[in-house]
């Protein structure tokens, strides 16, 4: 039997934290979507929704994951103080989905 082994992230290391409003975040995750479509999802912790981008891999990055640290180029997040599990974008009649991740170890 193989042996399983869960080791969660010793370190987020966050280059860039980009604040916006609600509406604009929302905006922000609409750019491409198809009428009727499906936007990327959002995660949501204790009143904040937000996504990620993650660094390039190269050597170094890969390297340090390895020991436990996760690069994320930039964070952009809206303050969200209800949970909502879904935002409609009414103009395309698209929906965001939103990830509670409030009682996850590492986001």
């Amino acid at each position: 039997m193989a042996k399983i082994t869960f080791k969660p992230w010793e370190e987020i290391v966050i280059h860039e934290s980009i604040a916006y409003s609600l509406p604009d975040l929302i905006k922000l995750c609409s750019i491409g979507v198809q009428p009727g479509g499906l936007a990327e999802s959002l995660r949501w912790a204790e009143g904040v929704a937000f996504r990620f981008l993650s660094m390039p891999s190269t050597d170094e990055v890969s390297r340090e994951l390895l020991q436990g640290k996760v690069h994320w180029n930039a964070v952009e997040w809206a303050l969200m103080p209800k949970y909502e599990g879904v935002i409609q974008i009414k103009e395309i009649n698209a929906k965001i989905p939103v990830i509670d991740v409030g009682a996850t170890a590492i986001l």
